[in-house]
C-alpha cells in the first residue's frame, strides 16, 4: 500500500510520457503508486511507458479502459482503485508536466504540518524549453456565480515576483490537484458527465462553498507544464472552447444558478462579435461556431463525451 496515488489520464500522448517518467522517477518522495488511466489509446501508450519503467523505479498500475472516458471519467476509475488500495492522498496529474524533485515531498508536507487542508497544489510554471522563468498559475480567486476565474501571478516571471511559500486560493487546477482521498470520495469525485474541462470549478465549488474546506498552494512545490499551444493545433481549440463553454451552463444547471444561466448566455451572445475575431486570429473561422455549438449543447443539457468528429 502506498501512502500517494498518482493519477495520470492517457490518451494518445506517448509523446509526453518520456520526460513526464524521468521527473516520477526523480522524486524524493518514493512512496507513490502511480495508476496509469490509459483511455483506449491507438499510440501503444501503455507499452511504451512499460519499457520506460523496465527496471521497475517507480510502483505502476495499469488501467485500461476500452472507451475514451475523457479527463474527469478517467481520473474518476483511478481514484476508485487508489482509493480500495488504501491510498490517503491522490495527485491527480497530466501526463505534459516535468516535476521538480521535490513536488510530491512538499505537497505533502503540507498536510502534515496542518490538518484542516483539504486540496493544495504547486506553484506551475510553462516548460522549461520554453519560458522556464514564467508562471502559468499559482493559486487564483473565482466568481463561483459566473464560472470565471482569475489566476494569481500569471505570466509573471518567477524572478520578478513576490511569491508567499503559501497561498490561499479558490481553485487548484485539475492536473495538479493534490487532495485527501477520503475527501475526494466524500464530495463526489469530479463530475463524469463534463467530459474534460470545467473539473477545477467544479470541484471547488464542491470543496469552498458547500463543504467549506481550505484549499491552499505553494511556491516550494514547483512543476513545469509542456502545454504548446499554436494555430496549428486547431482541434485542441475546438475541443477546449466547445467543451468549457458547453460545461459552463451544464455546471449552472447541476447548481441551480438559473440567473447566472441566463445573465452569461446574453452577454456571451452580445460578446460573440469581438470573441469571434479574436477566435479567427489565434486559430480559425470554424472555432467562433464551435464555441456557439458549446453554448447550445450545454443550454441542450448533452452531456459526457461530445460528438465531435476529431474525438476518438
Amino acid at each position: 500500500m502506498s501512502t500517494l496515488g498518482i493519477i495520470t489520464v492517457v490518451t494518445n500522448e506517448k509523446h509526453n510520457l518520456e520526460e513526464f517518467y524521468n521527473s516520477l522517477a526523480h522524486q524524493t518522495f518514493k512512496d507513490f503508486t502511480l495508476y496509469f488511466v490509459d483511455n483506449n489509446s491507438s499510440d501503444d501508450s501503455v507499452n511504451f511507458f512499460k519499457v520506460l519503467n523496465r527496471e521497475n523505479i517507480i510502483k505502476v498500475k495499469y488501467i485500461e479502459l476500452s472507451f475514451n472516458s475523457g479527463f474527469s471519467g478517467g481520473c474518476n476509475e483511478g481514484a476508485k482503485t487508489a482509493i480500495n488500495d488504501g491510498c490517503a492522498y491522490l495527485f491527480f496529474s497530466n501526463n505534459d508536466l516535468v516535476y521538480d524533485p521535490l513536488a510530491m515531498l512538499e505537497l505533502h508536507k503540507l498536510f502534515l504540518t496542518d490538518p484542516a487542508i483539504a486540496c493544495a497544489g504547486p506553484l506551475l510554471l510553462k516548460h522549461k524549453d520554453n519560458s522556464p522563468d514564467e508562471i502559468q498559475e499559482f493559486g487564483g480567486k473565482i466568481n463561483f456565480n459566473s464560472g470565471k476565474l482569475k489566476k494569481y501571478f500569471a505570466n509573471q516571471n518567477i524572478n520578478n515576483a513576490s511569491l508567499p511559500k503559501i497561498l490561499d486560493t479558490d481553485f487548484i487546477g485539475g492536473g495538479v490537484c493534490f487532495i485527501k482521498a477520503d475527501i475526494f470520495s466524500k464530495i463526489g469525485m469530479f463530475e463524469n458527465s463534463y467530459f474534460a474541462y470545467f473539473d477545477e470549478i467544479d470541484l471547488a465549488y464542491r470543496l469552498k462553498v458547500i463543504n467549506k474546506y481550505k484549499m491552499i498552494v505553494t511556491s516550494d512545490a514547483r512543476i513545469w507544464h509542456n502545454h504548446k499551444w499554436s494555430n496549428k493545433n486547431r482541434h485542441g481549440y475546438y475541443f477546449e472552447y466547445y467543451l468549457s463553454q458547453r460545461n459552463k451552463f451544464l455546471y449552472f444547471k447541476k447548481f441551480k444558478m438559473r440567473s447566472s444561466l441566463i445573465f452569461s448566455a446574453a452577454a456571451d451572445l452580445f460578446k460573440f462579435p469581438w470573441r469571434a475575431v479574436w477566435f479567427i486570429k489565434v486559430c480559425d473561422y470554424k472555432l467562433p461556431f464551435y464555441y456557439l455549438k458549446g453554448m447550445l449543447d450545454g443550454l441542450l443539457n448533452k452531456k459526457g463525451k461530445p460528438v465531435l468528429s476529431f474525438v476518438k
